[in-house]
């Protein structure tokens, strides 16, 4: 397995992109502000574009200091080549991800 760390800000910020077939075993946001942030998360396949289609968490509040995981205790997402996790905060710094995933 192998893991990518990065720093989300508030436009859609790319935090994993699959390289042939991948699964997502592990996926965290924290927030490490004072206060409560908010992240729109999306799925999107590869040649798509971010659309309400693709979104799989809206306005999803993060407390202050706190963190909220996707894809944990067995969860997977199956990715196939190019397929994109893209996220979104409330404010330019302050959100961070975690993405654990392993080829399949």
């Amino acid at each position: 397995m192998t893991i990518q760390t990065t720093a989300v800000s508030n436009s859609a910020t790319t935090v994993y992109t699959s390289t042939n077939n991948t699964a997502i075993t592990y996926m965290q946001l924290t927030n490490e502000t004072a206060g409560a942030l908010t992240v729109d998360i999306h799925v999107i396949p590869s040649g798509d574009s971010l659309t309400t289609t693709n979104l799989v968490a809206k306005t999803l509040s993060i407390s202050a200091t706190d963190s909220y995981q996707l894809y944990t205790g067995g969860e997977k997402l199956l990715l196939a080549n190019g397929d994109t996790v893209q996220v979104t905060a409330s404010a330019a710094t302050g959100i961070n991800s975690v993405v654990s995933f392993t080829a399949i």
